[in-house]
């Protein structure tokens, strides 16, 4: 980011400059007194389980410049003394948080580049990834990495956001009403992607409709100048169509009149899948590297957005092959050479669970394939329904053993028994380490495991207590 000053950071947040010189400036902005950096300005923000008010004092001991804080009782005496030759700048305000957002969309308002913003129940993060790699074929792109999507981590990574920059690629989530509404407010994108809508945040939300709402907020949010992009697969998403201000780009697999389209398709299990992908009225060859059937969805997401995006035909097909993902979404993990792990322990939601079922029962398969279920979380009143549902999905593909992990994911086993898998084949667990310990006795040679739960499972902890008795690469 461009440097601030003092001046410019209380002008922004309408704070009350207690301490420092108005000329003073800032080379970075940071909220973790771990990570902060000589000459920065720390943010004391207050998160679910942490308060950066404890840890003010930490951060200029570090080296932060400056410090912006809400609470008036953390203006202790050691503040205002010299630390390393210098007194830090200190900025009272109402609300820490609302003043990291502040300075990342004053920011934002600076640079005017094309902003792109993607959203949706599944899908969301890969899209991005691949999003930002067709877009890297043609552009400097920023993108927020890792899990940044939501209200501290949109505006950290607008924060990134340099003159050098041609255009940013954005992920949003949401558990909740308003969210990605205050985000796009922030970030002001002028293309927006939804993927898919499906039952996710029931605990918050309480319904498809009103997931539906929450996710249609950034579709609302983009003006007649700017385009959407919707998957038109998706009934639910499709209907958000007459919300549509400025304009309609459409993909589908199974809708043909998208603009976007993928035919002739071919799946290659492990090694991901072919297609010829139709844009407009010219088409091309892709060899698509993600495991999944699904996946091709999130490529034409991308293709849509190089296609709003002048990046070409081939620049298209070279950022989709050059994709390779990245840890706990679908990552092949390879045991004594011949077994391979898949490890999608990421996350999990209904529909992705029944997607990456669908993925195990498809591939060619040499050996057995075991799926190691986790429990689903957030889904409120509609959750024991979920699982069992998801049971009674599994026990329909050609899947050999199902081992479920946790007090929900009981409901999974329940399902897949009740609608005729085999009771020795269903295997119920109470920890991660009692899965762990079934499978190490459990696999041969040119077996295939797929791995999914809730990130609050932390179903890659299996993997982890298998590395500690086979051999993983």
């Amino acid at each position: 980011m461009s440097d601030f000053t003092l001046k410019e950071i209380q002008k922004i947040t309408r704070g009350d400059v207690v301490q420092g010189d108005m000329s003073d400036s800032f080379k970075d902005i940071s909220i973790d007194s771990r990570t902060v950096n000589p000459g920065d300005l720390f943010i004391a923000i207050k998160g679910d389980n942490f308060d950066g008010h404890e840890f003010v004092f930490d951060a200029v001991r570090k080296g932060a410049k400056g410090a912006v804080i809400s609470k008036k009782e953390a203006l202790k005496e050691e503040l205002f003394h010299k630390n390393n030759g210098f007194a830090p700048s200190v900025i009272v305000v109402d609300n820490t948080l609302a003043a990291l957002q502040k300075i990342a969309q004053h920011l934002r308002e600076q640079i005017d580049i094309p902003f792109i913003a993607v959203t949706g129940s599944n899908g969301k993060t890969t899209s991005k990834e691949m999003i930002a790699s067709v877009l890297e074929t043609k552009y400097a792109v920023l993108k927020n990495e890792g899990n940044y999507n939501n209200h501290i981590g949109v505006p950290l990574t607008l924060l990134k956001l340099m003159p050098s920059h041609d255009i940013s690629v954005l992920e949003m989530g949401m558990s909740g009403l308003g969210e990605i509404r205050r985000l796009c407010e922030i970030a002001k994108p002028n293309t927006g992607v939804l993927t898919n809508i499906s039952g996710v945040h029931l605990e918050f939300l309480g319904s498809i409709e009103k997931v539906k709402e929450a996710k249609g907020e950034l579709v609302e949010s983009i003006d007649e100048k700017g385009t959407v992009i919707l998957n038109f697969d998706d009934p639910l998403v499709k209907d958000l169509k007459k919300k549509v201000r400025g304009k309609l780009i459409t993909y589908g697999i199974d809708n043909q009149d998208s603009d976007i389209k993928a035919e002739r398709i071919m799946n290659l299990g492990i090694n991901g899948s072919t297609f010829l992908l139709t844009v407009g009225n010219e088409e091309i060859e892709i060899h698509l590297p993600a495991i999944g059937g699904y996946n091709i969805y999130n490529a034409l997401a991308a293709a849509a957005v190089g296609f709003v995006h002048n990046v070409g035909l081939e620049n298209i097909k070279k950022g989709l092959e050059a994709f390779r993902g990245f840890p706990m979404r679908m990552e092949i993990c390879p045991i004594d050479d011949t077994i391979k792990i898949i490890n999608d322990s990421y996350n999990a939601n209904p529909l992705s669970m029944k997607k990456a079922a669908e993925t195990l029962s498809d591939i060619d398969k040499k050996g057995r394939s075991f799926f190691v279920a986790g429990d689903m979380l957030e889904l409120g009143d509609a959750s024991k329904e979920a699982h069992e549902d998801l049971g009674r999905f599994i026990a329909g593909q050609s899947i050999d053993f199902l081992i479920v992990v946790g007090e929900l994911a009981s409901s999974i086993g329940k399902g897949a028994l009740e609608s005729g898998m085999k009771e020795e084949r269903v295997l119920i667990c109470n920890t991660l380490k009692e899965a762990s310990g079934i499978l190490d006795e459990q696999l041969k040679s040119d077996d295939i495991v797929l791995i999914k739960g809730s990130r609050g499972m932390r179903m890659e902890t299996i993997i982890e207590e298998l590395k500690k008795t086979r051999e993983i690469h």
